[in-house]
Formats: structure tokens, sequence, C-alpha cells
């Protein structure tokens, strides 16, 4: 088939591909692809050599590869440069929603109308066991979906990306809700009765702010029990065949310093060793230090104790998200718990954290009503 095209420039920056496709065997219509381009003349009339190239080739890869091979070869070179995290999560992905539903289609027949019938089918019920999916996973299922389609569009197999064109994900922005002070401590003092080692890990990620995976990649080298300071250079997570140590997620290490009283139940459990535990040993251990604890033991320990002592739900994770606000909420310069929280950036953190900072609306309000009072 001979295959040509054509350009319209639709406005400024914009331009229109058109694509002979054939004819349709059945009405005898002459068939058509189009895509809009946006950016000059040039960089369109490249897009259109290459629309023109594959759509030359008719079906070819498209036609003969499916959803589920798509995936498989993208995942083997993509996984090559993520973290462990985003490999098991991303496998678990493809496993558990995109292989069972849309795993044995065509790649050339699956189009953006598939796609949305896909998320349609998980957000009621077409889950692992039946259950609809929140909106949070569907858009993660779409991030895979569409980045895997990408790929088959850089190889050269498909022209377009359908799932560009599905519906768009809204995933409700959840209401943070760190616990109060008066909450931590019924926590703490609960968990420090029946798991001390549990509460030491705890009080920690209430006063440094940091993460799971960088609480349980601590080794005893990366405490200076004379100046009272940790540093954060590991992080210790889930990976695709158990718990390994990564890099953190900034790709850096850093310190934070406690206070005396915050820092003594670290000092007392050094202590309490009969002989000094081996430097490159983990803090949050049960044999002599050569494995941490699974992330998964910690996250339901910390459930089960929440839970018996009477508490609202609030995550592990709120226990960052209470250093934070409460940080700030004290009048803390932002670029300090910025850096306390590992933020590269501080615009992260004032993002993330704008209700926590006081004092800024009141005092537009009073400025406001100042301009505004009666002569």
């Amino acid at each position: 088939m001979v295959t040509h095209g054509s350009i319209r420039q639709r406005s400024i920056g914009s331009f229109e591909l058109r694509v002979f496709a054939g004819t349709d065997p059945t009405s005898g219509k002459r068939c058509y692809r189009t895509k809009t381009v946006r950016g000059n003349r040039a960089e369109a009339e490249r897009e259109l050599a290459a629309m023109v190239e594959i759509v030359g080739r008719g079906p070819g890869v498209a036609a003969r590869t499916t959803v589920g091979e798509l995936l498989e070869r993208w995942f083997a070179i993509a996984e090559l440069g993520w973290a462990p995290t985003t490999i098991r999560q991303t496998r678990s992905v493809g496993d558990r929603y995109l292989h069972p539903h849309i795993g044995d289609r065509a790649l050339a027949d699956l189009s953006a109308a598939d796609i949305d019938d896909l998320y349609v089918r998980l957000r009621t019920g077409g889950g692992v066991g039946g259950k609809p999916l929140q909106p949070g996973s569907v858009a993660r299922i779409h991030v895979v979906l569409r980045s895997a389609l990408g790929q088959a569009m850089r190889w050269g197999w498909i022209w377009d990306n359908p799932a560009e064109r599905a519906h768009r994900i809204v995933v409700p922005v959840k209401e943070m809700s760190p616990p109060r002070p008066d909450e931590l401590c019924v926590l703490l003092n609960f968990v420090a009765e029946r798991d001390p080692l549990l509460h030491v890990l705890l009080l920690l990620a209430a006063i440094t702010g940091a993460r799971r995976a960088q609480l349980l990649g601590l080794r005893w080298h990366n405490i200076d029990l004379d100046r009272g300071r940790v540093s954060f250079a590991r992080g210790w997570v889930e990976g695709p065949q158990g718990p390994v140590l990564t890099s953190t997620k900034s790709k850096r290490s850093h310190s934070v310093d406690i206070d005396p009283t915050s820092f003594a139940p670290l000092v007392e459990l050094h202590q309490s060793f009969d002989s000094p535990p081996r430097p490159d040993g983990y803090v949050f251990t049960d044999d002599d230090g050569a494995t941490a604890w699974k992330p998964n033991r910690v996250t339901k320990a910390f459930l089960r104790h929440r839970r018996a002592a009477g508490l609202r739900h609030f995550r592990l994770h709120d226990l960052r998200h209470f250093m934070a606000t409460e940080m700030l909420q004290a009048s803390v310069p932002i670029v300090v718990v910025s850096r306390r929280l590992d933020h590269r950036r501080v615009s992260t953190t004032l993002d993330k954290y704008t209700h926590a900072v006081p004092g800024a609306d009141a005092h537009a309000s009073a400025t406001l009503a100042g301009l505004l009072a009666p002569v």
C-alpha cells in the first residue's frame, strides 16, 4: 500500500496530520489516521514522516503482539532504572489487573474505549476478590498502562497512545490528619510497656519525621551517641524478592539532631547489650543486626497497637506529618523543617504544609480590615 499524508495548520503552533490508511474492505470507504501536533512546521513534518512510516507498515507488530507481551517487554527494560519498591508495585499492577483483563488483547485492537471499560470494571468490582478499586489504585494502573503504550509508540509499534485519550481519572485529595500530641503520647506510652524496641522506632518517627524505610535502614554507625545525632543514609524496603537495602527516596543522606530526652531511649538501647552491637548492625532487628525488621511487620504492629490503645485512625506515615505540622505551627523556619523532612526543595514542603504555616492569613485579614475601616 502506498501511504501518503498531509499537514493542515489549525492555529499558531498547532498542526493536524492526516495519513491515508487504506480502503475499508467492507464499505469501500477511504480510511485516514489523524493526529494533532503542537510545535513548529518542521516538527510537524518530522512527526508526519514517522506517522506515514508506521501506518505504511500496516498492522504489523501491533497485530501480532498482545498487550501482555508489550507489558513484559517494557517492564524488562524499564525496571533497570527503578527502585525495588517501584519494581514490586509495578509488577503487582500488571499481574493483578492488566494481564487478567486485557493481557490477551492484540495491541492493534486496544482502543481508548476499551481502556475506559477496564477502568469502569475495576471501579465497580473488578479488583482482587471482586472488590471495587479506589480511584488512586486505578490511577496507578493508568500510569503503568500509559507508560507501556508510550514505549510501544517509541518502538514504532503503534502510532497513537490510546491511554492518553482515555477518561481522566480524578483522585480526591485526602485531608491530612496527623495525630494530636495527646494522642501520640497515649500511643507511645501504650507501646513502651508492650514493645520497647517498637517504641523507640515510633518515637524516632515522630521526632525526626523519617520515613519507614529510613528508620529500618538505620544502623548503629549512623548514630552519633555523643552528639545526639542520627544520619539517614539508606532505606530498607520491600523488593520483588523480599526486603533489600537501597538508597533513600531523595537519593542522598541527611542528619537530624535529637534532644537529650528523646535521644535517651537510643542510648539505653545501645547500653542494654552485653557487648557493644556491631557498628554495621541494624538497630531494629530480631537477630544480631544482620537483617532489619520487615517493613510490613512494622506497619502491622503499629496498627495493632493503635487499635488496642483505642485511638482513632491515623497511619504510621502520619507521624511524619505530625513532626512537620507541629514544627511549623511552632514557627520553626520552613527551611529547617524541609531539611528535616529530607525534601529536595523547600517548595515541596510549602506546597504540602501551607495549612500549617501560622500567621500569614491572619495578617492578610487584618490588612484588609484596616483598608476597609470607616474613616
